[in-house]
């Protein structure tokens, strides 16, 4: 039942369309559909005294002979018809001697006129059969001509059409859920890595550091991460995701930013050795030293730590010929667990989880996992993988991101501009 309703709050301007057209289409055949008239005339099988208990199973024989060759033929020749064209059926009221027979005609005044004729022929058929016996057929109410049509049905019609409509939309959806497995919304993020979305972040042109559009969204992500354990949170935040592109390394530094906006001590470390990225988008590539120094004894921590906007920030510093190595190093973890030791929360922008193993080896030094992913591009299975990879190394996963969800660009509110379209 949860997917169902996931797929109708996910697509419902794709049923509501459904809907209408199914309508208009309704509409439209309805006024192309003959107008048709249906009159009946009412018969009873009459014992004329007879205690005769085949009455009512007579009845049911009597109807078929409603519709039979003879009858028609003599009505049709009668009305100056052609018998072929003559829309007749009967039926019986169950658990009596009635029976009735119903033209349906264009004209409801033929059609009234066919039905009685039938009833007069049928009547004198059965005179001749039975004669013997004491049965009789007796007309006991005429037809008249019928005031309302019974086709078409507008109505009727589009009823249908809209479900017909919604049936065929919502197999569309059906069949693009199964045929798309990336990651749509904050539901699918959390059912694929089995841990709480603690974070809904917009698509944005271009790659802000706290934008005013999505300041809100890395505030409710920082102020989630304060209440995952009972603890007030990990000290030490490794931010990763599945593979490249999908936005880690901007979203590491907006949170290590929005947690200091709130006066905690943060540091923020590129451990990315192989694209480091942090010190360009914070605007520090005019220091060419930082972590792979610190991890090559060239340099001393103090003297590569920068200050961006009440942010400790390590950049990565060279690209090292063995970025696996130094990421699994001793050196590594002493150097996260002394920045821990001096600051409240120390953020790890850490490679790709799928393409190389460096981040599965941080994770085991830090206190917990951030698992980004990217609306409309991360697949499930590349998130079950990365998970499965985190699960064999005993690392936390904390939760995860959802980066580059539809936004809601006219809501006044921007943690509702930062939601997805159906997220609740």
């Amino acid at each position: 039942m949860t997917e169902h309703l996931r797929l109708v709050r996910r697509g419902w301007w794709i049923l509501l369309l459904a809907a209408v057209g199914g309508a208009a289409g309704a509409l439209l055949v309805t006024g192309h559909m003959p107008v048709r008239y249906a009159a009946a005339v009412s018969l009873m099988v009459d014992q004329r005294g007879s205690a005769d208990p085949l009455s009512q199973q007579r009845v049911k024989s009597y109807a078929r002979l409603v519709t039979s060759r003879r009858v028609l033929k003599e009505v049709a020749t009668a009305e100056r018809l052609d018998p072929a064209t003559l829309d007749v059926r009967s039926e019986v009221v169950p658990g009596t001697v009635l029976l009735r027979a119903i033209v349906t005609d264009g004209d409801p005044d033929r059609a009234a006129r066919v039905a009685n004729r039938i009833g007069g022929e049928l009547s004198g058929l059965i005179h001749t059969l039975e004669r013997r016996t004491a049965i009789g057929v007796t007309v006991i109410d005429r037809a008249t001509p019928p005031a309302n049509p019974v086709s078409p049905r507008p109505p009727l019609n589009v009823t249908a059409g809209i479900l017909l409509g919604l049936v065929f939309a919502y197999g569309l959806l059906m069949l693009r859920s199964r045929l798309d497995t990336t990651i749509a919304d904050s539901d699918d993020l959390a059912a694929a890595a089995g841990a709480p979305t603690l974070g809904v972040v917009g698509r944005s042109r271009r790659r802000p550091l706290i934008a005013d559009g999505h300041a809100e969204a890395f505030r409710a992500l920082r102020t989630n991460l304060r209440f995952v354990g009972a603890d007030g949170g990990p000290r030490s935040l490794l931010v990763t995701s599945c593979g490249s592109g999908e936005g880690k390394s901007t979203l590491a530094i907006n949170l290590a930013l929005a947690v200091a906006g709130t006066g905690r001590r943060v540091a923020l470390v590129d451990a990315d050795l192989r694209r480091p990225s942090v010190a360009r988008l914070l605007g520090l590539e005019g220091r060419s030293m930082g972590l792979t120094d610190v991890l090559a004894g060239s340099a001393r921590l103090p003297e590569v730590l920068q200050r961006r906007q009440d942010l400790d920030v390590l950049p990565g510093g060279p690209v090292p010929a063995d970025p696996g190595e130094l990421a699994g190093s001793p050196g590594m973890r002493r150097l996260i667990a002394d920045l821990a030791a001096d600051h409240d929360l120390v953020v790890v922008d850490a490679p790709p989880l799928l393409p190389v193993s460096d981040a599965v080896v941080l994770a085991t030094a830090c206190d917990g996992v951030l698992l980004v992913a990217r609306a409309g591009r991360t697949r499930r299975e590349s998130l079950a993988q990365a998970v499965a990879r985190l699960t064999r190394v005993d690392a936390r996963l904390v939760g995860g991101v959802l980066n580059f969800a539809p936004v809601r660009p006219r809501s006044p509110y921007p943690e509702e501009r930062a939601r997805p379209a159906g997220f609740r």
